[in-house]
Parts: C-alpha cells; structure tokens; sequence
C-alpha cells in the first residue's frame, strides 16, 4: 500500500467540471478507445421507476502511452484523466459505446450500472472487470465497498454522504462533483494493486465479472411473455392458477413499462400468485384483497381481464421435485463445511466458492444420478474445480476425511485417508 498522504498529494486535482457539450463528449471517447484501460461509474434516480433515470457518467482513463505489463507502483503513480458527463445535458452514448468496445474496463460492484446501460443503450461490456470482485479473491473480504478498498490499499478516507443525495438536481453541489470524481479516479490504482496481488487468480475474477456482465444483461431481456419465469410459489398451482399467473405477470410488466414503475408497485409478487389461485371475479371482491396496490384499485378491470384470458390448456407443467434424500441432506451440509475451511485457508470469499443452493443441488446430483451427473455444475466446470470441487470430490470418494478440530477457524480439517 501507498502513504496515503502521499497518494492524496498525487491525486489532488482541482474540481472536475461537468461535460455538457457534443464536441467533449467525442473527444472523451476517442481518448478512452485509445486507452489502454478505462473505468466508469454512473448516478442514477432508481426511486419509484422501473428504468432508473441516468443522472451522471463518470470516466477515468489511463494515458493513451501507459503500459500495463508493468509492476503496479507505476501505474499507481499515473494519474489518469477522468471525466463527468451529464447525460440530462448531452448524448453520451459515444462514450458508453467506446466503453463497450474497450478490452479493459474497470468498474466497482456494476451490476445495476451494466443493466441500466443494456437498457438504455443496448450495450454489453463483456471485457469488465469489477474490483469488488477482484477485492473477495484477495482475501480483502467479500462485497466490499469501494471507500473501504480505497482505505485499505490506498490509504484515503472518502466520503459517503453523498451516495444517495438527488443527482437529477442541476447544478450539482462541490460535494456531489467531488463524490463522483473519486468513484472513478481511483480505480486504475486499485486495479493495478489487486491485479498484482492476485497473479493467476486474475482469471477467476475476469470470469467471475464477465458472469456479472451476463447476469445484468439477461435481466433486462425480461418481456411480458416471460415475466412469469421471474416469481416464486408457481410449484404446486393447478393448471388454471398457473395459465392465471403467467397473464397477471405479463398484464404487471406491460403495465410497469407503461408507468415506468417498479413491477411491486404495481402488484406485488405474493399477490400475483394469491390472486391467480383465488382468481376473484368481480372488482368488489378483488379490491378487497389485502395488501392491493393503489395501481392495482385503480385497475381492476384489467387485472379480472387477465385473470378471463388465462388458458389453462396452454400452461407448462412444472415439476413439482421431491425433497432431496436424508444422505444428500447430510452431504450438502458437509459439502458447506468444506467450503467454509477452503475460503479460509484461500481468502477467497466463500460465496464465490458455493453458495448453499450450489451444494445442495451438487449433493442431489450425485445422490441420484452419480458423480459424472455433477460434472457440469459449477462446482466442476470452472476455475471452482481446482479450488473446491477437486475437494468435494475427493471426500465423497473417500479420499480425504472431514475431522474436527477445536483449534481451527473453521472447527475441521482435511486430512488424506
């Protein structure tokens, strides 16, 4: 780590202005294709909106003549150039298009930014590489925020306050601008670091952030078609609760798109699944349902119309499962202890290793179809395998055995059979 006072000398700049004009907005994307890496942030009103509104871009990019083959104190000590874009102001869809099309962006935990970019421009930055990600597979600790990394590796304090103040306000006020520059200008440094400490790990985390991009894209390809694939408590409907369900889902989206509302403001996901399976018909007796939306009152006719239009004879059929076996029960469970003892002895943050839901289905796997059934589940078809799954393997083999031990963090150990 950098003297903080040091680095805070370096990076003292005067207050960045706000880009309001066609001609910069060209001039910063071209900077940024000549980049060799780039960052980004954004502002943005989510309150009470389906598409939250973009407020504020923020940019930073190395000099076009940086190299990045080399050691991280001298991309440190490079101070990038960094940009605010208002976006209520001027079209800045030429920057986030070079974004897109850049090999080495950096952004800090940016799944909501990347969907908001996807949806406003229909973009997707497949090259990202978040930090926060590249921060749990150092060992720095999982979903960390970027103040708490900048303090960790770059000695600085930065500010909070400001994250959810109104950025659709104009003029922005010096603490808002001053926010804003740091959410980018740091990130060149904090990449250069983490990259260094994480050597071949550097894979996982380009992985692991391009199944983020992934991840934020395919959530806006929702349509009113498929906007029932995204509630629970489908499992058990009869065919006509369900065939109800998929209409009251695609008349809430069609009509959160229209209000440019949130889709539980319209009609929240429980009552969408009550209402198909009670199916009232007449608006007395559906707006006497408990917890109904001021939208939902005011629209009751369409909701019955949809609740009229459901096809029974048209729904999927969705298996019901059955509940896994008492020894997949039990692997499962042995399965989280042995991830909880490989995140600390890796520093890897134990959720990018296997969530809960990730062993219990690796144990179901096994239980009923064998090991070569689980060959194409995370745990054994990505970088996880080296780390863990080789390890979940070995002791369903008998290879290794779990013992208990008062001394370790975890209360176990792995010991060769």
């Amino acid at each position: 780590m950098r003297d903080g006072k040091a680095y805070e000398r370096w990076y003292r700049e005067p207050l960045t202005p706000v880009v309001t004009q066609p001609a910069e907005v060209a001039s910063i994307a071209s900077a940024i294709a000549a980049s060799p890496l780039a960052t980004f942030d954004l502002e943005f009103l989510a309150q009470d909106r389906l598409v939250p509104t973009l407020c504020l871009i923020q940019v930073s990019w190395l000099p076009a003549h940086t190299r990045l083959d080399v050691p991280a104190p001298a991309i440190v000590a490079t101070p990038p150039e960094v940009a605010l874009v208002d976006p209520l102001a001027v079209d800045v869809a030429p920057i986030v298009q070079a974004l897109a099309a850049h090999p080495t962006v950096v952004a800090h935990a940016p799944r909501q930014d990347l969907a908001l970019l996807a949806t406003r421009f229909g973009v997707e930055m497949t090259s990202i590489i978040d930090t926060q990600l590249m921060a749990a597979f150092a060992g720095i600790g999982d979903q960390v925020g970027l103040a708490t990394l900048a303090n960790e590796l770059l000695g600085l304090a930065l500010g909070k306050e400001q994250q959810w103040t109104n950025w659709a306000q104009r003029p922005l006020s010096e603490a808002q601008l001053t926010y804003a520059d740091a959410d980018v200008r740091h990130l060149p440094a904090l990449f250069a670091i983490l990259r260094a400490r994480l050597g071949e790990r550097m894979a996982w985390a380009r992985a692991e952030s391009a199944l983020v991009a992934a991840d934020a894209v395919a959530a806006t390809k929702v349509t009113p078609e498929t906007a029932w694939r995204q509630l629970g408590g489908l499992r058990g409907l009869d065919a006509h609760a369900l065939a109800a369900a998929i209409e009251l889902a695609a008349w809430r989206f069609r009509t959160a798109t229209e209000l440019d509302r949130p889709l539980g403001q319209v009609l929240h996901d429980k009552l969408v699944v009550e209402l198909a399976r009670v199916r009232p018909r007449t608006p007395v007796a559906l707006r006497a349902t408990k917890g109904l939306s001021p939208i939902a009152r005011q629209r009751a006719d369409e909701i019955l119309a949809a609740l009229a239009a459901a096809r029974p004879a048209d729904a999927p059929v969705l298996s019901a499962g059955r509940a896994p076996s008492l020894r997949a029960q039990r692997w499962a469970e042995i399965l989280l202890a042995i991830t909880q003892h490989v995140a600390e002895h890796t520093g890897v943050a134990a959720r990018l290793l296997a969530t809960r839901s990730d062993a219990e289905e690796f144990a179901r796997k096994v239980d009923e179809h064998g090991l070569e059934a689980a060959h194409s589940l995370p745990a054994l078809a990505t970088w996880r395998r080296e780390v863990l799954g080789q390890v979940w393997l070995d002791w369903l083999t008998g290879a290794v055995v779990v013992i208990g031990d008062l001394a370790a963090p975890a209360g176990i150990q792995l010991l060769p059979r």
